[in-house]
């Protein structure tokens, strides 16, 4: 069966995740995805051996594959001619190039928008930000922990108000992927523009847009006229939801703001259902003005059982509940193997790791792999000669260091 983007060619030029993961996406979907990387290769292969010191090696790097798999890798020096004209071929036979280089280097490069899109009006050139196109901070660095977490104020207002306050830390990658997925949507429907007009485009995605909007709620609510102050406290989040500890130090997370309706039944399977029916706590209005006092009716309930228990209570009386899950209880987790979000990946080594699936789910494209990424350069002399290139040429271009 076809997949869906049968017959794409992407040329991706991109480092770290927020890009190449859209590179991985684009690929699942069936196109094919020509990674170019210099000499030393994309700076995301090393950070294995940041994380994963006792399991990383060139061969074994789930960190990278996770991102990378299913493509195909070039190394060119684009600084040399001849590097930069195998780019330049590389671009004419391509449908999308995907990049997060920096707009000035791209510009001396000669890979920026004005200049590629002008000699290859039928490209979609998608590029991936960090803080956007203009302003002050335009050519800055960026990443998913300074212009997705830091610049949105999550890592700021997140954080539990307290005595010792203190922001939390940002997880790794989570806001790379945010953006990937977006920028993967917006290159589908400009593919379908083209289908249709013969016409290229210019999409984008941007790590402090995708901050910015993904936490929409809480900078709206933050503003005039809406009055609300974060960081807030564990009780001022959510109460009779949130968080709470049960006796076997597990911990629960009561999504019950967004279903009131099953307040009830929440308190009445915690043994108090006259607090219901209380009339200090009969409506949202009331419950906030006491939260302290329903806070502690909850606290104190849910420290009577275990987990388990409550988990099992929440399915009789058909409230949102379910135990927090750590990264490393995740793993573990029936409901994620028995709908297929995790695999077991077996590496050369004989090590077999369990890594998250693709979240590509689509008939066409049918059960999706992930297959440990090749090193840099893989497949230089194979594209190159598909692009033209001699045997003689290809190695006078590594002998010279345009090509690896």
């Amino acid at each position: 069966m076809a997949k869906p983007l049968d017959g794409v060619t992407v040329v991706e030029l991109a480092t770290f995740v927020a890009a190449p993961v859209c590179g991985r996406l684009l690929a699942d979907l069936g196109a094919r995805v020509i990674k170019v990387e210099a000499a030393r290769g994309d700076n995301w292969r090393g950070v294995g051996s940041v994380h994963c010191p006792n399991r990383y090696n060139k061969d074994e790097n789930p960190v990278f594959d996770i991102y990378n798999t299913g493509k195909e890798f070039v190394s060119l020096n684009l600084k040399a001619p001849e590097g930069k004209e195998a780019m330049m071929k590389l671009l004419s036979g391509a449908d999308v190039f995907l990049t997060n280089t920096r707009p000035a280097a791209l510009k001396r490069l000669g890979l920026d928008t004005e200049e590629i899109c002008a000699k290859f009006p039928g490209l979609i050139y998608a590029l991936l930000l960090g803080y956007g196109e203009k302003g002050p901070d335009a050519d800055k660095p960026a990443f998913d922990s300074t212009a997705f977490w830091s610049k949105s104020g999550f890592l700021h207002d997140q954080a539990l108000r307290r005595d010792d306050f203190a922001p939390i830390n940002p997880p790794f990658s989570m806001g790379d992927t945010v953006c990937g997925y977006l920028l993967l949507a917006e290159i589908c429907a400009a593919l379908l523009r083209k289908e249709k007009t013969g016409e290229g485009d210019i999409v984008s995605s941007g790590l402090f847009h995708n901050g910015i909007f993904t936490t929409g709620t809480m900078t709206l609510i933050n503003q005039r006229p809406f009055g609300k102050k974060y960081p807030v406290t564990r009780i001022e989040h959510s109460v009779p939801g949130g968080m709470y500890r049960c006796s076997d130090d597990a911990w629960v997370y009561v999504g019950i703001s967004s279903a009131p309706g099953k307040i009830p039944d929440m308190l009445a399977a915690l043994g108090h259902p006259e607090v219901a029916t209380d009339p200090n706590y009969l409506t949202p209005e009331m419950r906030v003005v006491d939260k302290e006092g329903i806070y502690e009716i909850c606290r104190k309930a849910f420290l009577t059982n275990t987990s388990e228990y409550w988990l099992q209570k929440g399915v009789e009386h058909d409230f949102p509940i379910v135990k927090l899950n750590t990264y490393g209880s995740v793993y573990e987790d029936e409901q994620a193997w028995a709908n297929g979000y995790l695999e077991k990946v077996a590496f050369a080594s004989g090590n077999v790791d369990i890594m998250p699936t693709s979240p590509i789910e689509m008939k066409s494209v049918g059960e999706l792999k992930t297959v440990p990424a090749e090193g840099v350069g893989a497949h230089t002399r194979r594209v190159l000669a598909e692009l033209g290139y001699s045997e003689e040429q290809i190695e006078a271009m590594m002998a010279a260091g345009a090509a690896k």
